[in-house]
Parts: structure tokens; sequence; C-alpha cells
């Protein structure tokens, strides 16, 4: 159990001050003896413990209060530390439980050793919520449609692009941008692809399917041209290229 302890997917933060200034006084303000463990070990030390903590809170992005009762995370005054009155502390031992399941378990079963193991960071990447930019612009567009998508896309990316929060890759808008299309919305699916393609200027497969979305508006020129603003980003591209032909051939 200990060893799968640093793996585990939760959100119970005790501690990331120690690096910083006040950290002594933070660490006295720890026990050295936990009560209220329902899922790590009872007799855990103090030392592991922190770390496992500051393991979570670092793949969260958070501090000590996000889980824990107590206002300041800096010098820890004051931590109830056993209290579960936090919604986050409950929801944590929930997602603790389920890692420790899908390391101990489940991975167990694919009948050979896995490379890597679940842990906080393979969902969260650093956010509170471990959601996609997928799910954030779904939720941007029903409460203010594409325009209200872009401004929360170029937000996210101003905040978190390199930090591996959320793919900002040319291909992340294409699921958004299908589902305007099947749903007939061929104007939406061109102002979610335009979002990608103004960020992602030389990937060529938003261009490419921009092109698509083009051509089923009718719109050959448009097509066209974001085709080939595709092979300018890509000449060897055989897709391209041949919906080029296509396209100048209609």
């Amino acid at each position: 159990m200990r060893a799968s302890a640093r793996s585990i997917l939760g959100c119970a933060l005790l501690c990331a001050t120690l690096a910083l200034p006040g950290a002594d006084r933070a660490a006295a303000q720890i026990p050295d003896e936990f009560t209220n463990l329902q899922v790590l070990p009872k007799d855990i030390g103090k030392g592991e413990l922190i770390g496992i903590m500051r393991d979570f809170a670092g793949a969260l992005g958070q501090r000590c209060n996000f889980c824990h009762v107590g206002e300041d995370p800096n010098s820890l005054e004051g931590y109830d530390f056993a209290s579960d009155d936090l919604e986050h502390k409950r929801v944590a031992r929930v997602m603790m439980q389920m890692v420790n399941e899908i390391n101990g378990t489940l991975l167990p079963k694919i009948g050979h050793e896995p490379e890597h193991k679940v842990s906080c960071i393979t969902c969260h990447r650093g956010i509170k919520e471990p959601e996609t930019l997928q799910d954030v612009l779904h939720e941007a567009i029903e409460e203010g449609g594409v325009a209200a998508a872009a401004e929360r896309y170029r937000a996210l990316r101003e905040e978190y692009y390199g930090k591996g929060a959320y793919d900002f890759s040319g291909r992340s808008l294409t699921p958004i941008a299908e589902d305007f299309a099947r749903k007939g919305d061929l104007d939406g699916a061109v102002a979610v692809l335009k979002i990608t393609t103004e960020a992602n200027p030389d990937e060529a497969f938003g261009h490419l399917m921009l092109g698509q979305v083009y051509a089923q508006k009718g719109d050959t020129e448009a097509a066209i041209a974001s085709v080939q603003r595709a092979l300018q980003a890509e000449p060897d591209n055989n897709w391209a290229k041949q919906m080029l032909e296509r396209l100048k051939s209609n």
C-alpha cells in the first residue's frame, strides 16, 4: 500500500510550503501522529505523508486549504487536518481508492507490467478540475456561443500554454467543429476551426478541416485557400494535394 501511495489520484492537500518562507513554522503545525486516516496507512511517517500531499498539491496546482480546514496555507496555524468538513477531502478519498484499484487490481490484468501507473497528474495536469479543453469550450459555447469559446480559448492559452494542462494543438478543437457540422451549423464549424488555425497557423490539419467545411458550404474559393495554406505548412501532405486537385477540378 505504501508503495502505491504516491500514485494516488486525489486532492487531499496538506503541505506544499516546506520550500517556502516560513516553512519551519508551517512544519511545526503538522502533527507527528495522524488521526482519521482511512485510505493511507495509519502508521505512515510524517515525512512520507508530507511528500504525498506535496505531490497532490503540485498535480492540482492547489494549496492545503483546498481540502483541509484552515485559512493560511503558508503558516498552517490552526489547521484541523482530521476534519472531513470540506467536500474536496471527502472526494479525495474516493479518488485515492479509485487509483489504488486501477494500479493494484486493473492494470495487472493487462498481462504485463505497465510502464507507468496512474497518478494525480495523469488527469489533473496541474489544474484542480480534470477537464479537457473540449469540456471547457463546450461549456463556454453553451453559455455564450462561439465568441465566448474563442475568448476562453485565448485566455487559457495565455495562462497554460506549454504547461501541459490543456491540448492546444491544431487537432484539439476538431471534435467540437464536427459536432457543429453534424448539426448542420457549418458557420459554427468554421468559426471553431478558425480559433485553432489562428492559434496554430503552421499545423496543416486545422487548415485541411477548415477546407473541408468550406467545401461543404459550397465556398470553393475559401476551401482552396485553406488547403493551399495547409500545403504551405506541410508541402508533402498527400491528403491536401488530393483535396486541392478535386476542388480545382469542380
